[in-house]
């Protein structure tokens, strides 16, 4: 059987398809392990030296929360969270 490599046939159709969702299907379950990896190392502060303001809250996965003798005080946009601040 000789090949003819500019000859569409349904099988180099059906070929492309797989290629192509294989391509968005490998991209995602990638950036699932990124994610999973970047949140499983990421070291939370609880407190600074520098008194500087310690992120909280916010629409995120796994979103950090503040301390023992903290609670999170929401800034005046919802999804943006907020800073930690003493009881």
């Amino acid at each position: 059987m000789k090949i003819e490599w500019n000859r569409v046939t349904w099988y180099s159709k059906l070929l492309a398809v797989i290629v192509f969702l294989a391509t968005f299907g490998i991209a995602f379950d990638l950036g699932v392990y990124w994610e999973q990896i970047h949140v499983e190392t990421a070291i939370l502060p609880t407190a600074t030296t520098d008194n500087a303001p310690v992120h909280c809250g916010g629409f995120i996965k796994n979103a950090p929360t503040c301390g023992a003798g903290f609670h999170c005080q929401l800034s005046h946009i919802p999804d943006t969270g907020g800073t930690c601040v003493p009881d």
